[in-house]
């Protein structure tokens, strides 16, 4: 009796591993000198939607496809509690030639509680590295009233360092997972951000402009549900909301002092008219993922996410459809 009763923990205790080790469960973290990799290959549909932004830039209800969004997490386990990662992710638009990273962070995850009755709590933090690339933008005259400026900006990149502070919860049944979590993002202003003015040549002012923007405080929450349905076959469905904050110009950080008074004027106009950009806008994704087990150490996995969003008046960012999907190669090493 004894004997079986060893049997049943031991293969109870391994079906309990193997689950944990899924790299697609939201509670996933690396065991002590693990290694792992997860390459996404995901392509996005877009419709624009009709905010002022995209009215005046003459893009309202435009179809942007395909839109790549490659990313890689790499990530290793310092002990079974304390890991290591790093994330990087890039999108380019072809139809508007729009190009940067949309995430870059590097941090780790401590998990506080991890109890036989199958509570989880992490806690971890990130370094913003939305400062790698500089924020680029183009002041342009509206398709529709020419006497209007707008910009047209790639902000996958903010231009910004900062920190993400976050908390996740969970907890494991046999088969089911349920977890949540919130973060809260804080980003420093700097002069990192250029912007071409060269619609404004003529009043003697550079082409183009370093520029300071504000510092901002973004939040990002959300909760996923996940199920093993066997040994090679599992699947889940979350739920995030996203909270972007509105840019802001701050001030000119490119020398003028060798320009006309007439040219400082109109560079000081800029500033006043986007101290605040009113581009302020808010995600709610729905995702669906299946994953198929290919091997002990290897595992491919299936993705779709359909985002609806809300925006302020001049958000480049708002859209009527998008939708992304991809493939996840996930590796342990």
């Amino acid at each position: 009796m004894k004997k079986i009763l060893g049997i049943a923990a031991a293969t109870a205790a391994m079906a309990t591993s193997a689950m944990a080790a899924n790299m697609e469960n939201p509670l996933f973290l690396p065991g002590a000198n693990d290694v792992y990799s997860k390459t996404t290959l995901g392509v996005m549909y877009k419709i624009t939607d009709y905010t002022d932004n995209q009215v005046l830039r003459g893009h309202s209800g435009s179809t942007e496809f395909p839109i790549w969004r490659p990313s890689e997490e790499l990530g290793v386990g310092i002990t079974d509690r304390w890991a290591v990662h790093l994330m990087a992710g890039y999108t380019y638009a072809p139809d508007i030639n729009r190009k940067g990273f949309h995430l870059g962070r590097l941090g780790t995850t401590y998990r506080i509680l991890d109890n036989a009755e199958g509570f989880v709590w992490d806690m971890y933090g990130d370094f913003h590295l939305g400062g790698v690339e500089r924020m680029k933008g183009k002041l342009v005259r509206s398709a529709v009233d020419p006497t209007k400026f707008v910009f047209n900006y790639d902000n996958y990149s903010n231009g910004r360092w900062g920190a993400n502070v976050g908390t996740k919860v969970g907890y494991r049944w046999d088969k089911l997972t349920a977890s949540g979590f919130v973060e809260v993002l804080r980003t420093w202003g700097n002069h990192n951000n250029e912007i071409d003015i060269s619609v404004l040549a003529a009043t003697g002012l550079p082409r183009e402009l370093s520029v300071n923007i504000k510092s901002t405080w973004e939040t990002n929450a959300g909760a996923n549900i996940f199920y093993q349905m066997s040994d090679e076959l599992s699947g889940g469905i979350g739920f995030t909301y996203k909270h972007h904050a509105t840019n802001g110009l701050t001030g000119i950080y490119t020398d003028l002092s060798h320009t006309s008074a007439t040219a400082q004027g109109y560079a000081s106009t800029i500033v006043k008219n986007f101290k605040d950009m009113r581009d302020r806008f808010d995600e709610y994704a729905l995702t669906l993922t299946l994953a198929y087990q290919l091997s002990e150490g290897a595992q491919i996995a299936w993705y779709i996410e359909d985002t609806y969003d809300t925006g302020a008046k001049l958000s480049a960012n708002t859209t009527n459809v998008k939708i992304e999907s991809g493939l996840r190669f996930n590796f342990m090493f």
